[in-house]
């Protein structure tokens, strides 16, 4: 985990230094949504821990749910609206690496209802894969 957020916040630095006066606005709008969703990715991980812990923590669970719901209130940016002005082979491998990371949540999602703390801990492993992937791409944009 330490490795996603120093990798993240490193690419979050290099793309507010330089985004706003070099790429397009939609871009942008994708470039800084990354540096939130490393916040959500965060509070997640912290969430799993937690209930890989102790999986009846209650209030694990709710931080785990709330961090979906933020994670997923940040899925749009990356949909057509923005993504439509790419080039369609950067558009192309962008749609495939959010899918993976649509795919990695909702079965960390899925793992969470379950609550077995090796299902979590594989599930989640998969999320921060996906999500170096994906953040991977955006921050090349």
């Amino acid at each position: 985990m330490k490795f996603l957020v120093l990798s993240v916040v490193l690419c979050t630095l290099v793309v507010a230094s330089t985004a706003q006066t070099t790429k397009s606005p939609a871009v942008v709008r994708m470039q800084s949504a990354l540096g939130s969703m490393l916040a959500v990715v965060r509070e997640m991980s912290m969430a799993n821990k937690a209930l890989v812990a102790n999986t009846d923590d209650q209030e694990a669970v709710n931080n785990a749910f709330t961090a979906l719901e933020n994670l997923y209130n940040l899925f749009p940016i990356f949909g057509s609206t923005n993504s439509s002005a790419l080039p369609l082979a950067t558009r192309t491998k962008l749609n495939s690496v959010f899918s993976s990371l649509q795919n990695a949540v909702a079965g960390w999602e899925t793992a969470l209802d379950q609550r077995t703390a090796d299902n979590l801990v594989n599930t989640f492993r998969a999320v921060e894969d996906a999500f170096l992937t994906f953040a991977g791409v955006v921050f090349a944009l």
